[in-house]
């Protein structure tokens, strides 16, 4: 018995990542990214075929990359019509935020409380690298994905000591939703008005010094005040028009 366990061990062993996990993982970054970056369009169709084609790979590849992102919901499967980029709309934005606001400042006041040294040296070292992102490029709308990246990342490790992996699920997906309306409104040259590097580090302070409703309380103004320069920024283009 012993010695069939053993053959079997070194004949065949585990595998740990199939390839497959490995390509649609790829796949679903360079999508997310891409729909982030506007390359495709709020309610542009997903066309399976074509997508395929672009990324070089397979179809259920593809398709299971794009069961992810509906699951972050920056897609969306609609009956007879297959998978398109989630719509955006004033209702919806204030919706998200208002779900941010609630979710992330839980998940913030849990690691507040439960967080050692590690998740304290976790959010200092973020916050060290976001600091240093360039937040613009001339020319350019929206920030830098180099900023987006780091900005991303100081808010997960906030709430990395929540003790809740759904909560940070939830708390991340929504993220991703927001940052859509970030680069799709170019509301980068309206944040220059206000201090965001202020905000950011009265946050990493707050938190790091244990002061639990102080930074939950930042953290709601900080929310907010992206989204009321996402609907100003809106209003202004077009009359209120794009975010319908």
């Amino acid at each position: 018995m012993n010695f069939r366990f053993t053959w079997q061990r070194y004949c065949f062993p585990m595998v740990t990542q199939p390839r497959s996990a490995t390509l649609t993982a790829h796949v679903h970054e360079q999508l997310r990214a891409e729909i982030l970056g506007n390359v495709f369009a709020p309610g542009s169709p997903l066309r399976l075929a074509v997508l395929s084609k672009r990324y070089g790979t397979s179809m259920s590849v593809i398709r299971e990359a794009l069961v992810r992102l509906t699951e972050q919901h920056l897609v969306v499967l609609l009956p007879n019509q297959g998978f398109r980029v989630t719509e955006i709309s004033r209702e919806d934005l204030i919706d998200v935020t208002e779900l941010r606001i609630m979710l992330e400042g839980l998940a913030l006041r849990r690691s507040i409380e439960n967080g050692d040294m590690d998740w304290e040296a976790r959010v200092v070292s973020s916050h060290h690298v976001l600091e240093r992102a360039e937040l613009h490029r001339e020319g350019e709308p929206g920030t830098t994905a180099e900023w987006s990246a780091a900005h991303a990342a100081f808010h997960d490790a906030l709430g990395t000591a929540s003790g809740s992996q759904r909560l940070i699920g939830m708390v991340r997906g929504l993220r991703d939703s927001s940052e859509l309306y970030r680069q799709l409104s170019g509301v980068g040259v309206a944040e220059a008005k206000r201090d965001v590097p202020a905000e950011h580090r009265e946050l990493m302070e707050l938190a790091c010094d244990r002061r639990a409703d102080e930074a939950v309380a930042a953290l709601g103004r900080h929310l907010q005040c992206t989204t009321d320069l996402l609907l100003q920024a809106a209003l202004a283009e077009d009359g209120g028009g794009r975010y319908n």
